[in-house]
């Protein structure tokens, strides 16, 4: 079967969220169902696979073209091999980087689509806020599936941390040959780590419906 970023039994999962049909007239065994299968969509092995690869790809390739564009600057000219070397880098930094993308926009649409789905049997009052359910919103982030895009986010963030790192340093003692791609590298893994806790935090918020103290929490703020 062909990898697909949404696949097709999930799309009228998502456009029946998006319709607003989970709060409107789906039982809560439908709702459980929508929301099992947009989460197992979002929570393949092979989407988290890809993303890491596209992660390597547009970082290393921005890394490398930064790297050699920032080199030939500094020596003031270029061979052909350098130009074509320079271009390919940039060329596959691009192509990694739009994978990126792709991968969070069908990631965030999967993982709204399973949040609202999860919201709806509390949201129209056919299931009430348990016990158990403060349990699940938490239990959730030691799932392998979760867990595993939880420490590649940490990663990614640690990976931002010392590439901004580097580019402060630059900026008191002077640019060097590395400001750029420690930039960009530090950029990469910023937006990459965000991203992938943002998905897990949708689906986290998604389970917290199922959470009585979160419920009262939050219905004491509306009412005010």
């Amino acid at each position: 079967m062909a990898f697909a970023l949404i696949q097709a039994a999930s799309r009228p999962l998502l456009a029946a969220a998006d319709a607003g049909e989970p709060a409107a007239s789906a039982t809560p065994a439908d709702a459980d169902r929508a929301a099992a299968a947009l989460r197992r969509d979002y929570e393949r092995w092979s989407r988290w696979a890809l993303g890491v690869v596209g992660f390597v790809v547009a970082a290393g390739g921005g890394f490398v073209a930064a790297g050699l564009a920032a080199t030939i600057a500094a020596l003031g000219g270029a061979t052909a091999v350098d130009v074509i070397a320079t271009v390919i880098a940039g060329a596959i930094a691009l192509a990694g980087a739009a994978l990126l993308v792709a991968l969070w926009r069908s990631g965030r649409a999967l993982t709204r689509g399973a949040s609202s789905w999860l919201r709806a049997p509390y949201a129209s009052g056919q299931r009430a806020p348990r016990a158990t359910g403060w349990v699940q919103a938490r239990t959730v982030n030691l799932e392998p599936r979760i867990l595993v895009r939880l420490i590649t986010a940490t990663l990614a963030l640690l990976i931002a941390v010392g590439g901004i790192a580097l580019v402060v340093r630059d900026l008191g003692a002077g640019p060097s040959t590395m400001t750029v791609p420690a930039l960009l590298v530090g950029a990469c893994g910023a937006l990459s780590g965000i991203g992938q806790i943002g998905g897990v935090m949708r689906i986290v918020n998604g389970l917290s419906a199922r959470d009585p103290l979160w419920s009262r929490l939050t219905g004491s703020a509306r009412a005010r």
